[in-house]
């Protein structure tokens, strides 16, 4: 077990370091702001759950997670033990209101569903304490709201700004 964790822990790291590959992108684990305490990341590439794996996986402070909403039955199962561990409220935005309640509402102190991006980051601004994170990896595409995921991004970085 011990030889296990070893080799997860070097992985972890590995990943971590593999990050500064990813720091020109805009829009992908992009820290937006500090404020309060609490940091603001721009993860608006994340238009899939694998992304949104992985974004979660390399949290180490507690989360407040934005996702968007889908249309699409997605499988949420898949991070189920990130979600149980790292995440503390859930807002997802969006048209739909998508099985991610049922998936998670149960595992966290917080579950809300919003419109608009603009009341979702306002949610995630009331519920955040100092030493959180606020990440926006919203683990499904843009285009029933925005024509991508850069527009997407955008829009996040501006709504943080002017918090």
């Amino acid at each position: 077990m011990k030889k296990v964790q070893s080799l997860r822990n070097q992985m972890l790291e590995a990943r971590k370091k593999s990050m500064s590959l990813f720091a020109d992108i805009s829009h992908r684990l992009e820290s937006v702001a500090i404020k309060n305490g609490v940091e603001w990341i721009n993860d608006s590439k994340a238009t899939d759950l694998d992304s949104t794996y992985y974004s979660l996986e390399l949290m180490e402070k507690p989360v407040i997670w934005i996702a968007g909403s889908s249309d699409v039955d997605l499988d949420y199962s898949v991070l189920d033990k990130l979600v149980k561990y790292k995440v503390k409220k859930i807002i997802c935005f969006g048209a739909y209101e998508t099985n991610l309640k049922y998936s998670f509402a149960n595992m966290v102190d917080g579950y809300a569903h919003k419109s608009t991006l603009e009341e979702a980051v306002a949610t995630a601004s009331e519920w955040s304490e100092n030493d959180d994170v606020v990440l926006f990896s919203p683990a499904s595409s843009s285009f029933n709201l925005y024509d991508n995921y850069q527009f997407r991004g955008e829009h996040f970085r501006h709504l943080v700004e002017n918090l």
